[in-house]
């Protein structure tokens, strides 16, 4: 961080520090997919419509890990980016302990209600029991998950972009290699991709959590200071996160809920199958803003606008390509992109194939809410950040499915993303334009608004 801070950026150091954060949630995407695969091809159908039943639980628990990372590491980029290195310090320390503390809360109150949250999930018969072995045994790692998500993102703000690689290398390999073992030769079907994520979590912790102990870091455990208000405003700048995070899981379960009416066990497997995929292609997306956003929140505290700019300007190049890119993959090599998961043939297939297609629509304009989202939490303007998650992510994508699903059928499911996409859009640009006098950049081209 310390060299692309203290000379000129040019297009080589810029991509030098995003590209970690791409390539690790290209990752993450990945890793997340291979549950899938693997569940998919040696466990079965019914077992992939578990891991979709299930996916509520994991989506919101995501959704408060989330919003507490991303929400202190803008603040604390922002310290740093003004010179006070002792405040955030502090504040990385405290923040610690709260992911901690809300991990195990997390995980106690599902544990305890875990029965109750499986019948509100809706799931019955065969798909009832797989999510009891699945959650039973995933929710043990949610304390995990909270503090090597923490890790993740504050690895990126001390400076250190490509050592977030080594923490999703690491975990991953280990994720992978026990998918296979566990519900392959072990045998242990659904409840062995549970065993697989709490073994890659704890990883993740051990080589995060090495690095801040071991390693020469800007951004140190000092002793702890409670700070109440700074706790507040983390909740408060990272809720667009959480929104973008949980929305995915209570979405899912909306558009579950129509599934299981228009087309039963399989459509909601096909289905699962079409997130997944999007979910990967757009964490190329979600990879670029964790890369960018300190950048720009440390710029901004170091009122140094004109290198906010510039970021402006290779961000819009890049999320026009890579939308465009995206999309591209989704209709020339949809077929094949499905076939990793089902054989051609079965209904299975055919929804799935389906919904890719349809999702290369919502691809081409996705890129720049996602951006905005991050952009506008970088600024710490948490409120403007959650109005446009929420609305691509929540209120508009349910929309979406009450509407178009029990209108059109499977039809008005596939072409829901595109829905909330287009109308989250006119959302992304009014914000833009009305808050360029406010923090100093500039987005639209003409009328002195140009790059």
């Amino acid at each position: 961080m310390e060299h692309i801070f203290d000379y000129n950026v040019t297009v080589k150091k810029f991509a030098h520090f995003v590209w970690p954060s791409i390539l690790m949630m290209l990752m993450i995407g990945l890793y997340y997919n291979m549950d899938s695969i693997f569940v998919a091809n040696l466990v079965g159908e019914q077992a992939l419509a578990a891991l979709s039943m299930a996916y509520p639980v994991q989506g919101i628990m995501w959704g408060f890990a989330v919003m507490l990372a991303a929400g202190s590491s803008a603040i604390v980029a922002i310290k740093m980016g003004e010179g006070d290195q002792q405040g955030a310090n502090e504040k990385f320390t405290l923040i610690c302990i709260v992911s901690i503390v809300s991990g195990v809360l997390f995980m106690a109150l599902c544990l305890f209600f875990l029965n109750d949250i499986i019948d509100f999930l809706g799931a019955t018969g065969t798909i009832k029991e797989y999510c009891r072995d699945f959650l039973s045994v995933l929710i043990w790692s949610f304390p995990a998950a909270f503090l090597g998500q923490l890790f993740e993102y504050f690895i990126r703000v001390d400076g250190r972009p490509v050592f977030t690689l080594v923490l999703y290398i690491s975990g991953g390999i280990v994720h992978l290699i026990l998918d296979y073992i566990l519900m392959g030769p072990a045998g242990m079907g659904i409840e062995g991709a549970a065993y697989a994520t709490l073994a890659g979590s704890i990883v993740i912790v051990l080589v995060g959590g090495g690095y801040f102990v071991i390693a020469e870091t800007k951004l140190k455990f000092v002793k702890l200071k409670n700070d109440w208000r700074f706790i507040g405003h983390c909740f408060v700048n990272g809720s667009s996160e959480m929104v973008t995070e949980a929305s995915a899981g209570i979405t899912t379960f909306f558009l579950n809920s129509v599934l299981l009416k228009i087309s039963g066990d399989v459509g909601v497997a096909g289905m699962s199958i079409v997130f997944n995929i999007h979910y990967l292609l757009i964490s190329v997306h979600l990879g670029y803003i964790m890369g960018v956003a300190p950048l720009i929140s440390y710029f901004y505290g170091a009122k140094d606008y004109a290198k906010v700019n510039v970021f402006i300007k290779y961000s819009k190049v890049f999320i026009v390509v890579t939308s465009i890119v995206s999309a591209v993959c989704c209709l020339v090599f949809g077929k094949y992109i499905v076939m990793i998961f089902e054989r051609p043939g079965s209904e299975l297939f055919d929804i799935a194939l389906a919904g890719t297609r349809y999702l290369s629509i919502a691809l081409l304009l996705c890129g720049f809410n996602i951006f905005a989202s991050g952009f506008f939490t970088a600024y710490g303007n948490g409120p403007v950040s959650a109005l446009i998650s929420m609305s691509r992510a929540l209120i508009m994508t349910i929309i979406g499915v009450e509407l178009l699903g029990n209108l059109f059928g499977m039809t008005g499911i596939y072409l829901t993303l595109t829905f909330a996409e287009v109308t989250t859009l006119l959302l992304t640009f009014i914000m833009f334009r009305k808050y360029r006098d406010v923090y100093h950049y500039r987005f639209f081209p003409g009328s002195g608004d140009d790059i």
